[in-house]
Parts: C-alpha cells; structure tokens; sequence
C-alpha cells in the first residue's frame, strides 16, 4: 500500500477521504469548545427547573405580623377568602425559632430569648393550581393592617416565569452559535474543496453524478460535527461526575450517558449543515 493510500481513506466507489490536517483539526478543536460551552449552558438550564421544581411542589407563603392577636384572627380570615389559597395557620414563635436555629446553626441565643424576639406569622399554603396573582391578594391583604410578606418566597414562586423566558432566550443562543459552528465546518470544507478543485472538475467530466462528489464532503462535515460532540461530552462527564452527590442531595437527577446522544446530535445537525452548505456551489464543467 502506498503512502497517498495509506493518508487518504477511500469510500465506496472509489474516491478517498483528504488527509485529515491542520485546518480541520483546529475546526474540531473550535467546534468542540463551543458544543461543549452550550452544553454546560443547558446543564445548568435543566438543573435549575428540576431544583425549582422540586420544592415549588411545597412552597409556602409566610406573612409576618406585629400586632394584637385580635388583627391576626381577621387576617387569618381574609386571607382563607382569597381563591387559591388552600389553608392558613399561625406559625407559633417557638416553631419559628426552631426553624432560625436549624437554618442558623448554632448562634448562641438562648430559645425562649431569639423566640420573643420573632414577629408572629401567618403561614399560607397556596392550591396547585392558584392563580399567578395570588400573591398580590395575599399582599394586599397583608398591608390593610400593616402585616409585611415574604417577597423572596414571591420570587421564587414565580421562578417558572422568569425561566421560561430565559429558556427562550438560550434557544435563540443556541441556534445562533449553531450557525457559527455551521458556517466554520462550511468554510473548513470550502478549503478542502479548493484544494482538491482539479480532482472535482475530473470527475465530474468522467460522468460522476453531484450527489456522488458531493458525498465525501457532506460524511467528513457530518464526522467532524459528529467527533466535536463527542469530545464536548467527554469534557462534561468528569463535571457531571464530580458533582453527582451535590446534584442528588438537591433532588437534581442528571446521568452522564443520557446526554451523549444529544451531543453527538446536535453535532451531527451543524455538521450536515455546514457541509450541505458548503457543496452548494459544486457544479460541472460545463456550467463554469
């Protein structure tokens, strides 16, 4: 076997791979840092919903009050009224304290002293399909007698909202960065093609069908794509790994090996495209 055939890998038919060289290895190298870079950005995306997820299934509302008990009787009221709200309780300030203690860890303060110290609270606990204005009436109740709420647990209940919008926004990413790794694995290939333009043009006048010249170039666009997202999940699996008790302690279930094929996809998808971009233009001949 001589060296050329050893360099160049032949395809059915007859006609050989180039030789892989610099211009593609530094496109693999480019494609696989970005397809690795948008993976590690929808990770985060799909970690972030099922951690929400998890404790918005029991997320409560509190509203913290510094008046007579008389005032937290009508408010009580008033806000079992509101529709969407499935119960409400009084939260006891030992209750609370216990709960300060155990978020706070040791602080030094004696129970029944941190105990007085704490407003006394409402807690609210909201049907699953309440209204995304709820919290507004519970707000609005709340502030008729001078009662303050919660605004973080606000926030994070309303987190679907603002999450939605920030998944559409890395979709637009996502298909933006796609494009540029595209165009990169056309213009690696348009290279290529110019190099060989003469064994093109020779085929070409010997009967050989577009499709068929064509094919070599769209199967190497497909492997670089294909090759990038397999070393962008390499590059993921020892992060994932690395992580996995943290990620399981916090109700986030991400396995390595389910991920793979979206990686090796979606680099198949922008491979396909570069290259069927950049074989647009073959043409005989004749048509030059």
């Amino acid at each position: 076997m001589s060296r050329t055939e050893r360099q160049n890998p032949r395809l059915p038919g007859g006609f050989s791979l180039p030789p892989f060289e610099v211009h593609q290895a530094l496109a693999l190298v480019i494609v696989s840092i970005a397809l690795w870079g948008l993976g590690l950005l929808w990770l985060a995306m799909v970690s972030g919903e099922q951690w929400i997820n998890t404790w918005q299934r029991d997320i409560r509302f509190h509203v913290y009050v510094n008046e007579s008990s008389a005032d937290i009787d009508t408010l009580r009221e008033r806000l079992k009224s509101i529709p969407g709200v499935n119960g409400v309780r009084q939260v006891e300030q030992g209750e609370a304290a216990r709960w300060v203690e155990q978020w706070l860890g040791d602080t030094g303060l004696d129970h029944a002293e941190l105990a007085g110290a704490l407003p006394l609270s409402l807690e609210i606990l909201p049907l699953e399909d309440a209204p995304e204005h709820l919290f507004g009436d519970i707000r609005d109740e709340a502030e008729r007698i001078g009662a303050k709420v919660n605004e973080d647990e606000a926030f994070l209940a309303n987190a679907h909202t603002w999450l939605s919008e920030l998944r559409a926004y890395l979709a637009m990413i996502t298909g933006l960065i796609a494009f540029a790794i595209a165009v990169i694995i056309s213009n690696t290939l348009r290279m290529t093609l110019l190099a060989r333009q003469d064994e093109v043009h020779l085929m070409r006048l010997m009967g050989a069908h577009e499709g068929f010249v064509r094919l070599p170039f769209i199967l190497e666009g497909v492997v670089i794509g294909m090759v990038a997202g397999l070393v962008a999940w390499l590059l993921t699996l020892p992060l994932v790994v690395a992580l996995d008790s943290w990620l399981v302690s916090a109700s986030i279930h991400i396995h390595a090996v389910t991920i793979l094929p979206e990686c090796i996809g979606l680099g198949l998808m922008v491979g396909l495209t570069g290259s069927l971009i950049a074989t647009a233009r073959i043409v005989s001949p004749e048509e030059v």
